[in-house]
């Protein structure tokens, strides 16, 4: 593991996570300039890994441990297809997408390093990323709008995906070395409730 610049080094868990991706076939680098994505190592020198995640910091690794958890494999970019970009929220393929991005975006909150206040900062800045994706670029209140309606088809779906994440991060870090006692987050957020209130931060009116 390439150490995480201006990082604790004796973050536990985030050891822990970088061991568990290791044995899986992940060197985590950590650089300030990282694009925050798995990819395979195509070829390049120096360990035999198959797969390079590449972080920004300990929010964003456990953003991707998320997702990998989730899908149950190291794949590149999560085995998104990024040919059917702009996603709809419409089909049930870009609900479940957004879904799952949501979970993990909360599921990260949970293991930050911050106070919670952090936590919700880098939720709103990580939630804020994706209108992009579903062909709302700069309408970030139009997309909330639009994501809170796809959620409410299936709010006890979302809740399963956002606990599911949650225990699956805690396998991992048992798995990679971290004692049963401190496999528990910081801080557990309640998903809907975050969601409700990052909803009202952005002018935008809860529907449920």
């Amino acid at each position: 593991m390439e150490r995480e610049r201006g990082g604790r080094g004796g973050d536990a868990p985030r050891d822990a996570a970088v061991r568990w991706l290791a044995a899986r076939g992940a060197t985590v680098r950590f650089f300030a300039e990282a694009d925050n994505c798995v990819r395979p190592r195509d070829g390049e020198e120096g360990d035999a890994a198959p797969f390079l995640i590449e972080v920004q910091g300990t929010p964003n690794l456990f953003h991707e441990l998320a997702h990998i958890v989730l899908l149950g494999r190291i794949a590149k970019d999560h085995a998104t297809e990024h040919s059917r970009i702009p996603f709809q929220l419409e089909q049930e393929h870009g609900r479940r997408l957004f879904a799952e991005e949501l979970a993990c975006c909360i599921a990260s909150c949970a293991w930050h390093p911050g106070s919670d206040t952090d936590a919700r900062a880098w939720l709103d800045e990580q939630v804020g990323i994706q209108p992009c994706f579903f062909g709302m670029e700069g309408e970030l209140p139009r997309f909330l709008a639009a994501c809170e309606r796809a959620l409410a088809t299936d709010r006890a779906g979302f809740a399963a995906i956002c606990a599911r994440a949650l225990a699956e991060i805690g396998v991992a870090l048992r798995a990679g070395g971290l004692p049963e006692g401190a496999a528990t987050p910081p801080r557990r957020f309640e998903p809907f409730t975050e969601w409700r209130a990052l909803l009202l931060r952005n002018g935008v009116a809860p529907t449920g």
